[in-house]
């Protein structure tokens, strides 16, 4: 959001008493030259001294342990990590970054119960959704249940970092293979469809396979778009204020379909 601050300019005029019988001013007396004698600089005020510093809040304190947990995940140290993110949580409960990075750190050693735990807390912490977290825990909980093969979502985070658009194809592809319920890979390989038809294919069945409402909303604002190139305006527009106006929408669809509503594809 953007914020305009109005600035007014207050003029102060300085009155005095009446002129009657004042004397005139004496007349300017000529420097050698030079121009009008000057009158000195009235003297500067002292300078006030600086102010002590503000201990730092426990919200600030929170952010650095963060960030120090983050720094050492990056770096593989993730029993140091979670220690981190562990003492960031105690200080700042509301907060979520910590608690939600805790779940990916022990998505990244491995432990999908520990993650599907702290994701859930996540969830019930922000219910209108978080980054990736109703992703996460719906996958998880299939995972959990058999309805995808163990370890699937850790693979899918792997896979998402292919070092080129090729690779990311083909790992994709790999994994819809092996895991063909687990929607991610589908709503992924959406983009990599040589055409049009090819694209709407996966679409439908990446919708089929009922993802969590995120990635639904995600899902739909692009079927829009996919209407829009096939010229389906009228169409695609409907779609989106549903969106807009379904209120079990997530903000983060509303959002996305409020802005798609705010352009048209050229002709």
């Amino acid at each position: 959001m953007r914020r305009f601050f109005a600035l007014s300019l207050a003029t102060s005029l300085l009155g005095g008493c009446s002129c009657k019988g004042t004397p005139a001013p004496p007349a300017a007396v000529p420097d050698a030259g030079l121009a009008v004698r000057q009158q000195p600089a009235p003297p500067q005020a002292a300078p006030l001294p600086p102010a002590p510093p503000q201990e730092p809040t426990a919200y600030d304190k929170a952010v650095q342990l963060h960030q120090q947990g983050r720094m050492s995940g990056e770096v593989g140290n993730f029993k140091e990590a979670l220690a981190y993110f562990q003492q960031a949580r105690e200080l700042a409960p509301q907060w979520p970054f910590p608690l939600y990075d805790t779940a990916y750190t022990y998505l990244l050693m491995g432990d999908a119960a520990k993650a599907l735990a702290a994701y859930e807390q996540v969830d019930k912490l922000k219910p209108q959704g978080f980054a990736e977290t109703k992703r996460m825990v719906e996958c998880l909980r299939r995972e959990k249940a058999g309805r995808i093969p163990k370890g699937t979502y850790r693979e899918f985070l792997d896979v998402m970092r292919s070092r080129s658009p090729e690779e990311l194809e083909r790992k994709l592809e790999a994994l819809t293979k092996a895991a063909p319920g687990f929607y991610p890979a589908w709503r992924e390989l959406i983009p990599f469809g040589k055409s049009l038809d090819e694209q709407d294919k996966r679409m439908a069945k990446a919708l089929s396979l009922e993802p969590d409402l995120q990635s639904k909303g995600e899902l739909l604002v692009y079927k829009a778009n996919l209407l829009r190139r096939r010229g389906k305006e009228v169409e695609a527009r409907a779609l989106l204020q549903s969106l807009v106006d379904d209120p079990k929408s997530l903000p983060s669809t509303v959002t996305d379909a409020k802005e798609a509503l705010t352009f048209t594809l050229p002709p």
